[in-house]
């Protein structure tokens, strides 16, 4: 098993959380205090940076700094929603190099392979490059806090015991893991059931650094397959929803995403369920995301035939 994926798998034990919250806003300050917002309910923050004005490229205080030190307080992982899909070398750049630098920050990104395989092969040398910052690096970064104070909402603590984030203090080695995109929720979307298999032909080569899939269902097959799945296009159904803020679970938005229940994705066999406009348009980001994870959570129990303690 990837070392990304066992401490993954870690998260949610402790934080009783299978959620990913898509930070599908604009503004590199209302990122960070989306992430202070919900961190204590999810395992994995996913941006896209280039959407998002205001970032701040400084390599030790800037943008990726700051998400990196709020991951670090609410222990949660960061997923950058990049879709590699050009020649290595150029994906190598997009990697590592710009202003957004996003090996410095996002432990996890995905890809298409459209390219081919020696694109994931380019990914991987650049990702064991990279090396951990010292800690001296986040211990003044709490503008994300700030920005969260500045809207006027409240900041709360972990609300995890001293004993359980002792057990996440070090990341895994290698720290760098890499999701291939094998299916997609948008409507007339052209990754068929070929496509799909030669994502997982080119994962099962790369076990190293290729922990799973972004796909609509769990994708392992052979008995040494270990790969996680995260799945796009979740909505609570509109007699469950705190403030009406998702879409209608069996329809499709205006351009063709297609949403289904978190409670159908978990029973399914999913690892995370995605969400993002039905947590990030909510008049509260934080209680809503606290629904998602119950409601996951509680599907994902009843899956494992697990109960509370």
């Amino acid at each position: 098993m990837h070392p990304i994926t066992s401490y993954l798998r870690t998260l949610i034990r402790l934080k009783k959380s299978t959620l990913c919250v898509s930070a599908d806003i604009t503004s590199a300050e209302e990122m960070l205090a989306l992430a202070y917002a919900v961190g204590p309910h999810i395992v994995v923050f996913k941006t896209h940076a280039d959407i998002l004005s205001g970032w701040d490229p400084d390599p030790d205080h800037g943008t990726g700094a700051q998400l990196a030190a709020i991951a670090r307080q609410f222990r949660f992982l960061i997923f950058e929603d990049r879709k590699f899909a050009d020649i290595g070398s150029t994906a190598q750049l997009q990697y590592a190099g710009g202003d957004y630098r996003i090996l410095e920050w996002a432990h996890i990104v995905n890809a298409h392979v459209i390219s081919g395989p020696d694109m994931v092969r380019a990914l991987k040398e650049t990702a064991n490059t990279w090396k951990m910052p010292t800690e001296d690096t986040f211990k003044a970064v709490n503008l994300g806090k700030s920005a969260l104070k500045r809207k006027g909402v409240a900041v709360k603590a972990p609300t995890h015991t001293r004993e359980e984030l002792a057990d996440l203090e070090a990341l895994p080695t290698p720290k760098r893991g890499l999701l291939l995109l094998a299916q997609m929720s948008s409507a007339g979307n052209l990754l068929n059931a070929e496509y799909t298999s030669a994502c997982l032909a080119i994962a099962r080569q790369h076990q190293d650094f290729v922990m799973g899939f972004i796909a609509l269902e769990p994708l392992n097959s052979d008995p040494g397959d270990e790969f996680l799945v995260m799945t796009p296009g979740c909505s609570l159904p509109p007699d469950q929803s705190l403030d009406d803020s998702e879409f209608v679970p069996g329809t499709e938005d205006a351009l063709g995403q297609q949403y289904v229940t978190p409670q159908d994705l978990m029973l399914k066999g999913c690892d995370i369920i995605i969400v993002g406009r039905g947590i990030c348009n909510a008049a509260e980001p934080s209680m809503k995301a606290d629904q998602y994870r119950k409601v996951a959570w509680e599907a994902y129990q009843k899956r494992l035939g697990l109960t509370e303690e």
